[in-house]
């Protein structure tokens, strides 16, 4: 049964109470594998959103509680969307969008089938919106309306110190914020290039990955130019050529005309083709971070096929295989990639707990090599070997007698749980 965490403050109620929904706004993405690849008993985390820029695209989501179901237990839900102006007149509505037409289980909470995607173009006054969501129970006959304040605002950079900005990374998937980041990235004193004037994937990436799908930045970002360092011109290059804009760059002098071309000139792997390198591996983390997506994950985890090549590094060591043979290079190069996939998927599953929800939804539901499959269960049953929750359960003796039930009143979860 689906909950959302403490952070929305919802619980299941029971059947007889009034049909009721809660009116999420946030900028989590529209597919919402943040609750559908997020398997039970876990909560889904959702963050809602009171202000955004202008063409930033942010979503509305009713999620609705306490429906009746007919004879055949399908739910019959639909909602009326209005949207009001500072100035008090009313944009075109909106009429009987889709809620959920279909099998439900009561008391499960039901977000809506329509996602409305909704930005505030060049023209729109800044100040707030009140957005107005009228439901519609059809079987228990029941309306319900709701009301939610959105900000629109105009965009700032935000001063972030380096604690903030590598904080980012960690609480982006679940709460994001583009402009934050976009912040981050013109702020950043890190280089985006290594020594062989490669990219530094895990985090140029990230940003290429968060400007693209917020299309709205990269103006923003060009309008920073002529201000910025020469280490942030720089970089602002690296991420137009990255994202195939490099026509749209104000004029450069001869220096970043030829910095411009050495970066054109370099090579961008394919993080969806067959996993070879740790660039991928890389890129495919970038990817998850920046849109708290489960497709990168899945790609991370099918490249525990390369467990075939296990061993290889030893026997090169204990000098069984020679370096040297092209063929048991390539094998220890791949066990390499191997133990970097590996390693990956537990740190930042340790760290962030949608990558493990995910690792768990994925094991649960795909159908994966049996040495895939072995690999993952193992690193999950490593990471709950390692739990605080375990060792404290192993150190006392006691039998957690809730262990698979779902959060309820008493017992809500915590954000990220």
């Amino acid at each position: 049964m689906k909950h959302l965490t403490a952070i929305l403050l919802l619980c299941c109620s029971a059947a007889a109470e009034p049909f009721d929904f809660m009116l999420l706004t946030t900028r989590q993405d529209a597919a919402m594998d943040w609750w559908y690849a997020v398997p039970q008993p876990f909560a889904p985390q959702a963050t809602p959103v009171s202000s955004v820029n202008k063409g930033e695209y942010f979503r509305i989501i009713p999620i609705f509680k306490n429906y009746q179901t007919d004879l055949g237990r399908s739910a019959a839900i639909t909602f009326d969307l209005k949207v009001t102006r500072p100035d008090g007149t009313v944009e075109p509505a909106l009429a009987e969008l889709e809620g959920h037409i279909g099998l439900a289980a009561p008391p499960d909470l039901l977000p809506a089938q329509a996602v409305i995607n909704m930005c505030f173009e060049p023209d729109d006054p800044y100040g707030d919106y009140t957005i107005e969501v009228r439901a519609v129970d059809r079987v228990a006959q029941s309306t319900n309306t709701q009301h939610k304040i959105i900000q629109l605002k105009k965009f700032e950079i935000q001063p972030l110190d380096k604690e903030e900005r590598d904080r980012l990374f960690l609480t982006y998937p679940v709460a994001p914020n583009p402009a934050r980041a976009l912040s981050a990235f013109l702020q950043t004193d890190e280089q985006f290039l290594d020594e062989a004037f490669e990219p530094v994937w895990s985090a140029a990436w990230f940003f290429k990955t968060v400007i693209e799908r917020n299309d709205y930045l990269f103006p923003l970002m060009i309008e920073q130019f002529a201000e910025s360092k020469p280490k942030q011109q720089r970089d602002i290059i690296l991420m137009a050529v990255l994202l195939g804009r490099a026509e749209q760059l104000p004029r450069l002098n001869a220096e970043l005309k030829h910095f411009r071309r050495l970066i054109e000139g370099g090579r961008v792997p394919d993080p969806y083709a067959e996993i070879t390198n740790a660039r991928q591996l890389d890129m495919l983390w970038a990817e998850f971070f920046a849109t708290g997506t489960v497709r990168p994950i899945k790609q991370i985890v099918r490249s525990l096929a390369l467990v075939q090549h296990l061993g290889t590094l030893d026997k090169i060591t204990a000098g069984e295989l020679d370096p040297d043979d092209p063929e048991v290079a390539r094998k220890g190069f791949r066990e390499a990639v191997f133990q970097s996939a590996l390693w990956s998927l537990k740190s930042n599953a340790a760290q962030v707990p949608l990558v493990r929800h995910y690792c768990l939804g994925i094991l649960a539901t795909e159908e994966l090599e049996k040495p895939v499959e072995s690999c993952l269960a193992m690193l999950l049953q490593s990471l709950e070997a390692e739990s605080p929750a375990k060792k404290e359960k192993d150190t006392s003796h006691e039998r957690d007698h809730h262990h698979r039930q779902s959060p309820g009143p008493d017992r809500p979860l915590q954000p990220g749980g």
